[in-house]
């Protein structure tokens, strides 16, 4: 599914603010690398509401400005920056001085840079984790209130008109979890092949993850199935199109982790991955999967890396492949771009972002040259124009 993309971290902070997020809610949203359209690579570098856009390289691995950088919200009001699976139009969700949040849409042009004014924005007051389809035809937002200490939270869903990008809501609620006291349901984000739609939910025994189908003419859910209950483990799993990730850190010198088939509720693991088998899956952190779902980049604070590993369910084992990222200055610190093929990271040694060529079939990575500054507070957005 996805993957957790990057500009800020994705998460809500509920009667807060919510921080910047690009690429929906979950960990792996983008496409497959055999599955998609290959097309112009694209970064959005984002800074207090102003957007500028570069064009990659994928062979030279370079950034080259596109245009000129758009403002197109008032400052530190970003909460989350969208592209569209073809980057025709990119949806902004932010907040006024009032803590009202808008949705906006923004039309493109031919090399990615957006136009003013925005084509539509909307109140969705309460509506947060903008997630779209990849057909470009629907979109799912989870609306949360709060009655006297206890939340509800509904699934709600966007029509999209293709030539325009501009939603228009379905007046179907796709669903209603609560009344909580304890966490509201989030939106965890859409399988890779967009059947799915993943949800996370919070109480007192732990986590609970369920899916629901995706009707893919409609955009309307379908019942509401158990996927996955780590319980009172509070560590968020990666949710892959075949494989769940989940890692385990009862205390600070015996994490493991464990790989799981994606499918209602598994009884035991397909991989147990221990130091016996791989030294960092006893100390690694901030666990991703990559977008074709054949390997794991595992932060090390031990060893100051982010190792990629790969994952062989024949075998039972997880190997690492040599390949590494030096530590990144945030957290995840790194995103994918939507066909899977470049890894961009910002570096802790510079706080700027450096770009790699990922190789799926073997798991190679190669250093791009000069990186590209990040503004202070920045955060980035990889697209791709089809």
């Amino acid at each position: 599914m996805g993957v957790r993309r990057l500009a800020f971290l994705v998460f809500l902070l509920f009667a807060a603010s919510v921080l910047v997020s690009c690429g929906g809610s979950g960990s792996n949203n983008g496409q497959s690398p055999s599955s998609a359209n290959q097309g112009p690579q694209l970064l959005y570098v984002l800074s207090n509401g102003t957007v500028a856009t570069y064009s990659v390289d994928p062979n030279a691995l370079t950034f080259t400005p596109v245009g000129t950088p758009v403002s197109l919200i008032p400052p530190l009001s970003l909460m989350q920056f969208e592209p569209s699976p073809d980057d025709h139009f990119l949806y902004v969700l932010w907040s006024d001085a009032q803590g009202q949040e808008h949705l906006s849409v923004f039309e493109t042009d031919s090399s990615g840079v957006p136009h003013l004014p925005a084509a539509q924005t909307l109140d969705v007051s309460s509506l947060y984790q903008f997630n779209i389809h990849r057909s470009r035809r629907f979109a799912y937002m989870m609306e949360v209130t709060n009655s006297n200490g206890l939340y509800t939270s509904k699934i709600r869903l966007f029509h999209v008109n293709s030539a325009t990008g501009v939603l228009s809501e379905d007046p179907q609620i796709q669903g209603i979890y609560g009344p909580d006291n304890f966490w509201p349901a989030s939106l965890y984000g859409l399988s890779a092949d967009g059947s799915k739609l993943y949800l996370s939910l919070y109480g007192t025994q732990g986590a609970v993850y369920r899916e629901r189908p995706v009707n893919l003419h409609t955009g309307r859910l379908g019942s509401d199935v158990g996927l996955y209950a780590p319980g009172r483990h509070w560590g968020e799993p990666v949710i892959g199109n075949k494989l769940m990730i989940d890692d385990y850190r009862p205390s600070s010198s015996s994490g493991y982790l464990n790989v799981f088939p994606n499918v209602p509720s598994p009884r035991r693991p397909v991989i147990h991955c221990t130091s016996a088998m791989l030294s960092v899956c006893e100390t690694a952190t901030n666990v991703q999967l990559d977008p074709s779902g054949h390997y794991l980049f595992l932060t090390d604070p031990k060893t100051q890396l982010v190792h990629v590993s790969g994952i062989n369910v024949a075998a039972h084992r997880v190997a690492d492949t040599g390949g590494s990222i030096p530590f990144t200055a945030e957290t995840p610190g790194f995103s994918f771009s939507p066909d899977g093929t470049l890894v961009y990271a910002i570096l802790a040694s510079d706080d700027s972002v450096h770009v790699y060529r990922f190789d799926p079939g073997s798991g190679a990575l190669t250093a791009g040259g000069s990186p590209l500054p990040l503004p202070a507070s920045g955060g980035i957005c990889p697209a791709m124009r089809r």
